[in-house]
């Protein structure tokens, strides 16, 4: 729908998320966890066209969400790295006052079929770091970071007690199985319908 028009679809579901937490929850919505690549999903093409820097209406929005229902915010997107100009397939962690608490870049990014770039040309994150939240630390894996078991015990050992799993993938036994092992809780987030 454009950027606009997905920015507007993720405000409304995590406004649909802190309504839901009102009737079971004595202090509202927590945590938001959005979908892989929330932000560019349905775009196509290289990673280069369908990337957006989080600075600008990316943050602009999403922090506005962050702040009115003081909830931290997973934001999984293509990010166009500010810095030296690269691409990640990335999770923006926002925190209640909307202001970034930390990024992770998925560590193992495919490719597909035929094609030598990983997921249209995105650089490889390097680091599995564990985030310090109000409610316990929090660590975060993408979609195939889930078939390789160094991220998922690297989290464990850094003292990660939720570990937060956007995907595209519906499967539960393999972050099942992971969180038994390590001894925190997942979270995943994936589109409906994708079965």
């Amino acid at each position: 729908p454009g950027l606009n028009g997905r920015l507007d679809q993720l405000t409304g579901l995590v406004d649909d998320m802190a309504a839901q937490a009102e009737g079971v929850s004595d202090t509202g919505l927590d945590l938001a966890v959005l979908p892989e690549a929330a932000v560019n999903a349905g775009l196509e093409g290289d990673a280069a066209s369908v990337a957006f820097p989080l600075d600008g209406p990316v943050r602009a929005r999403m922090a506005d969400v962050a702040r009115r229902h003081h909830c931290y915010i997973v934001l999984p997107m293509f990010l166009a790295e500010e810095d030296d100009g690269g691409y990640s397939n990335a999770c923006v962690l926002l925190n209640r006052d909307g202001e970034p608490a930390g990024t992770y870049r998925k560590v193992f990014p495919v490719a597909a079929r035929g094609q030598d770039l990983l997921e249209g040309g995105v650089t490889p994150g390097a680091e599995f770091p564990v985030f310090d939240c109000d409610f316990g630390r929090l660590g975060i894996q993408i979609c195939f970071d889930g078939c390789f078991a160094e991220g998922w015990a690297a989290l464990g050992a850094a003292g990660a007690e939720l570990v937060v799993w956007p995907t595209m993938s519906p499967q539960t036994v393999r972050p099942a199985l992971y969180a038994y092992q390590h001894g925190y809780h997942v979270i995943s987030s994936t589109w409906r319908n994708n079965a």
